[in-house]
């Protein structure tokens, strides 16, 4: 068991490195300078039943600092206000429009349709995909517009600062960021040799026009049900620079408000990320489990000295997280918990793949296998 927890601090300690380069190198969204341009950004909002969101979501984008920008909200089918919200926005707000959603085809998943939509009623250089439960700060669409050209980027996402509604997203959502910040150098990602090294949020998604053309659009990943992650893969194998950034400070976003939302979120995108591919998964949960939750097992069974270590580099990590991007600190007291329970969910979505070959989301059948 020594052998194995010293292993353990080991990858501990490199993950701790790889914080500490994230929470001081970013790099974050809200650090960019004032734009030398100001092309005109398109705005593309896809919303179904979205009434909860829609109208807190058009009011922070009406705090704008940046000048060119317009706003085009997809109604896609919604069963509820959202439509009737939107419209209100748009009534009084000439930069803002809504659109109905037509019929989803077969071989589309249901937002990647809405994108392809809404990307063909834009007119601006710049598409920024976000969704309704994101709350951009009053510089948000600027800073992006900075990233651009700081970087000379083709595509720039930012992870945004996540807020709870409930002590389960409390717990269990943070362990996104901590797969990001504790894994992936963010500053690698730009880097475009390193087709390996990406990262990407749908939540906050933007890409210059022309590139967005040349990577085949939303039809070249229809049926991708972590679409983000592959329109970036795109974006680095068309020889193209792609920026991954912080948004804490820029955009915030609440994801989840019930346990149940949690869970089918999740279940969605978890092993849909690692590509379907059952062995990577696997090994990713396994490494989750040795990493966050063994060396508080073997504290409780009387390995002291290298448990202790352990622990000790688990929430270092975790608190430098806590503190940078916003976690709060029971997320970060409770990390075996977290972990134990994206665990469970990572071990669901197998069992959906396996067993039902397809997932729920927005009252959709979405098929994974």
């Amino acid at each position: 068991m020594e052998m194995i927890l010293i292993g353990i601090i080991a990858l501990l300690v490199l993950v701790n490195i790889i914080t500490i380069i994230n929470v001081v190198a970013g790099p974050f969204l809200r650090n960019y300078y004032r734009p030398a341009g100001t092309p005109l950004v398109s705005v593309l909002i896809p919303a179904r039943n979205e009434e909860k969101n829609i109208s807190d979501c058009l009011s922070t984008l009406q705090t704008q600092t940046y000048s060119r920008f317009e706003v085009i909200v997809l109604d896609d089918h919604s069963s509820d206000a959202t439509h009737k919200i939107a419209k209100a926005f748009a009534a009084s707000d000439d930069r803002m429009k809504v659109i109905r959603g037509k019929e989803l085809p077969p071989g589309w998943t249901g937002k990647n349709w809405a994108c392809s939509q809404l990307s063909k009623k834009a007119k601006g250089k710049i598409l920024l995909f976000m969704d309704a439960d994101v709350r951009p700060g009053p510089a948000a669409i600027e800073n992006t517009v900075a990233a651009f050209e700081r970087f000379k980027a083709s595509g720039v996402s930012a992870f945004p600062r996540q807020r709870f509604s409930n002590r389960a997203a409390e717990i269990v959502v943070p362990l996104m960021d901590v797969l990001l910040y504790g894994a992936l150098p963010l500053r690698a990602v730009k880097i475009r040799r390193f087709s390996s090294l990406l990262a990407a949020n749908g939540q906050w998604l933007a890409f210059t026009s022309e590139a967005y053309q040349s990577i085949g659009t939303h039809a070249a990943v229809r049926m991708e049900i972590v679409e983000d992650m592959a329109l970036a893969r795109r974006v680095k194998h068309e020889g193209l620079r792609f920026v991954v950034t912080s948004g804490v400070g820029a955009v915030e976003c609440s994801m989840y408000d019930a346990w149940k939302d949690l869970v089918g979120g999740f279940s969605k995108n978890f092993f849909a990320a690692f590509g379907f591919r059952p062995s990577a998964f696997i090994a990713v949960l396994s490494v989750i489990f040795v990493l966050a939750v063994l060396p508080f097992v073997a504290l409780a069974l009387s390995f002291p000295l290298y448990a202790v270590v352990a622990v000790a580099l688990n929430y270092a990590f975790r608190f430098m997280m806590s503190a940078r991007f916003g976690h709060g600190i029971l997320t970060a007291v409770l990390h075996p918990l977290g972990a134990l329970a994206a665990i469970v969910i990572g071990l669901n979505a197998l069992r959906l793949y396996y067993f039902h070959g397809e997932v729920h989301w927005k009252d959709r059948p979405i098929v994974v296998r």
